[in-house]
C-alpha cells in the first residue's frame, strides 16, 4: 500500500517493519518495508558494485516508470511480495514486529521493476516482501536461477556467472564457467588485464561472458563426447589461454581496445568456432600458440573489415563470418 507522498531522505538507521515468520527451518519471514528504505538496502547482484547502476542495467526504465506511474503515484497495494534474499540468519523479533538493523543488504531475487518504480515516484510505497534468510551466495544464485531463468530481462553474462556458483550437473556447461572465470583471473591470460564483464554489468568492458561462453560450451560439447578424449580442465583451460595468446599476437597493439580488428565478440565467437575444427584435425596438446597463430594469419583482411564485420549482425553474421575463417584457416 502507497503512503502519502514525501520528500524526506530515506533512514539511514534500523528500521522496525511489521512482519511474521513463514518457515523456521530454513528462516523465511513476511514483512512489509517502506520503499525508499529497501532501495537504499538492496542490490540486484550480489557483485554490483555501484547498486544503482545495477538496477539501471538490469530493469527497462519504462517499465519501472509505468510501475511508478499506474501504482505508486495512485496509492495503490502491490498483487504480489517481492523476493529477497540475505546473508543474516535472523531478525530479532519482538511480537508481529521485525528490527532490520541499519547494515541490512538485501539480494532482490525477483521484483526489480516494483522496487525500481520508487525512484521515479514521490509517494512512497509500502512494499510486501518474503524475506529468505541465511542464505550463501551459492544458495542466493539458486534461487535467483529457479524464479528467473527463463525471463529475457535478466543479463545472459548474469545467468552464465550464477550457474558458476550453482554448479551444473552438465560437464560441458560447468567446465565453461569455470574457463571463462579462469581467462579472467589467470595472470598468462589475455584478458588479465582488459578484463571479461562476468554479469553484464560492466559496460566498460566490451567483451561479456554471455558472448563467449556458449561458443566455448558448444566446443566442449563436440569435443568431451567424443571417445578416447581424455583431456581435463587444465588441458582445456590451457588451450584457450594459448588460442587468445595467438589472437592477440595477430593485432598485439589493439588487443583490448574496441576499434581492433579481433577484439570484437561477434569474431571471437566466429574463431573459437574455427578452434573447434581445428581440434578435429589436431590433437589439443599439438595446438601450440605458434601454431594456432600461423593459421589464423591465414585470415584475408578483408574478411575481418570493419565493414564486413558490421554487417555480421546475429546468430546468422557470426556463422557466415566462421565460414568464411573456416575456409581460409583449414584451406
Amino acid at each position: 500500500m502507497a503512503r502519502k507522498k514525501s520528500k524526506a531522505k530515506s533512514a539511514l538507521g534500523s528500521l522496525d517493519v511489521p512482519g511474521i515468520v513463514l518457515s523456521n527451518d530454513p528462516q523465511v519471514y513476511l514483512v512489509a518495508i517502506r520503499g525508499r528504505w529497501l532501495l537504499d538496502h538492496s542490490t540486484p547482484s550480489w557483485r554490483a558494485r555501484d547498486t544503482k547502476r545495477g538496477f539501471q542495467r538490469i530493469v527497462k526504465e519504462h517499465r519501472a516508470r509505468e510501475i511508478a506511474r499506474t501504482v505508486l503515484d495512485t496509492e495503490r497495494t502491490f498483487p504480489n511480495a517481492i523476493i529477497l534474499a540475505t546473508k543474516v540468519n535472523e531478525f530479532k523479533a519482538t511480537g508481529c514486529s521485525l528490527r532490520l538493523p541499519k547494515k541490512t543488504k538485501f539480494l532482490v531475487v525477483d521484483g526489480q521493476h516494483r522496487l525500481w518504480a520508487q525512484k521515479y515516484s514521490t509517494v512512497e510505497g509500502l512494499y510486501p516482501c518474503i524475506i529468505h534468510m541465511g542464505r550463501t551466495e551459492q544458495e542466493m544464485a539458486e534461487l535467483f536461477l529457479e524464479i528467473n531463468d527463463n525471463q529475457k530481462r535478466v543479463p545472459s553474462s548474469l545467468r552464465w556467472d550464477l550457474v558458476r556458483l550453482v554448479r551444473s550437473d552438465d560437464q560441458a556447461t560447468a567446465m565453461t564457467v569455470d574457463i571463462v572465470y579462469a581467462l579472467s583471473r589467470r595472470n598468462e591470460s589475455p584478458f588479465y588485464e582488459v578484463g571479461i564483464d562476468l554479469t553484464g554489468e560492466n559496460k566498460e568492458l566490451t567483451i561479456k561472458q554471455g558472448s563467449l561462453a556458449p561458443e566455448i560450451r558448444a566446443l566442449l560439447a563436440r569435443t568431451l563426447k567424443k571417445k578416447g578424449t581424455d583431456a581435463g580442465f587444465e588441458d582445456y583451460l590451457d588451450l584457450f589461454i594459448r588460442f587468445f595468446v595467438a589472437i592477440r599476437a595477430l593485432d598485439p597493439d589493439g588487443w583490448g581496445t574496441p576499434g581492433s580488428t579481433y577484439y570484437k565478440a561477434r569474431v571471437l565467437r566466429a574463431l573459437i568456432r574455427v578452434l573447434s575444427d581445428m581440434i578435429a584435425t589436431t590433437g589439443i596438446d599439438k595446438l601450440t600458440a605458434e601454431k594456432i597463430y600461423k593459421m589464423l594469419k591465414r585470415i584475408k583482411g578483408s574478411t575481418l573489415s570493419d565493414e564486413a564485420v558490421r554487417r555480421a549482425q546475429g546468430s546468422a553474421g557470426v556463422q557466415d563470418l566462421y565460414l568464411q575463417m573456416k575456409a581460409q584457416v583449414l584451406k
